[in-house]
């Protein structure tokens, strides 16, 4: 779920219809893994820029959380625009924050 507001751009990563096992902490890797992935794709596809926050869900081991903000730079690499992996906060969200250079895809789409 993206959801634009006025100071901020907040992302949530949902588990979906994970009904839970064994390996949840595996599975939550697998998609946090491809979270960070889409979440680079869409704010380059809906050029958001400021703060943008990335709620991922909670990990515990640390190799995982290493491994989560690795795949996300090298995507946020790729984007053209300047975007930058802050770091992860108190709360556990991830801060990036990229250069506004036009208005937002939801923005050119209102009028």
């Amino acid at each position: 779920m993206i959801q634009p507001t006025e100071a901020l751009t907040v992302i949530d990563v949902n588990t979906g219809k994970y009904e839970g096992n064994k390996k949840a902490g595996e599975t939550f890797r697998k998609i946090n893994k491809e979270a960070a992935e889409e979440a680079a794709r869409q704010m380059r596809l809906r050029n958001l820029s400021g703060i943008i926050l990335i709620d991922f869900i909670d990990m515990k081991d640390p190799d995982h959380i290493t491994e989560l903000i690795s795949i996300l730079k090298t995507h946020l690499r790729q984007d053209p625009v300047k975007t930058d992996f802050v770091d992860f906060t108190k709360l556990g969200l991830a801060e990036i924050t990229r250069k506004k250079v036009r208005k937002p895809l939801a923005d050119t789409l209102k009028g």
